[in-house]
């Protein structure tokens, strides 16, 4: 009887990890997923009301992170800057938006155009500029973009070509 019942605990045991693991793959698996939906759904050119404009392409710079987007914004006056925003997974499935600026702006020009050459950034090319806070609307129109401190701005989806 009390060999049944060590037999039963031990099976009730293994059943309750295997449980807790699959809950943290199937969690971790999910917010893989929500990196992805967001790399994919804020990709796009946007214009602001006072006519800046801002540019989010998903890229790959693996030496800096795997979910990366580049982030290019343009002002009205014609000022461009471009820095990397690096998407990780955060607690209770939320996702940091870590912000990296190029150390040499420079020498990194040209990106939208030559994207094979985040390929080639390294560690010492990037300096860690904060966070960001990037909100795509639920339409999926409009974005919010703050980053290393700068006041929110709204940017509306320019949408090329005619609609199907």
């Amino acid at each position: 009887m009390h060999r049944r019942i060590s037999t039963f605990a031990t099976v009730a045991l293994v059943v309750a990890v295997a449980a807790a693991l699959g809950a943290c793959v199937n969690s971790q698996e999910k917010t893989k997923r929500e990196l992805q939906k967001f790399l994919g759904a804020s990709a796009g050119e946007y214009v602001s009301n006072t006519g800046d404009s801002l540019v989010v392409a998903p890229v790959y710079a693996r030496m800096i992170a795997l979910d990366t987007l580049y982030i290019e914004r343009t002002s009205a006056s014609g000022g461009t800057s471009g820095r990397l925003v690096a998407l990780e997974a955060g607690r209770e499935g939320k996702i940091l938006q870590l912000a990296y600026s190029f150390t040499q702006q420079g020498q990194w020009r040209n990106l939208r155009e030559q994207p094979e050459l985040f390929t080639a950034l390294l560690p010492k090319d990037v300096r860690a500029a904060g966070t960001c806070d990037i909100k795509l609307s639920d339409d999926r129109n409009q974005i919010t973009y703050s980053c290393g401190g700068s006041a929110p701005e709204t940017y509306t989806r320019v949408l090329h070509g005619a609609p199907n």
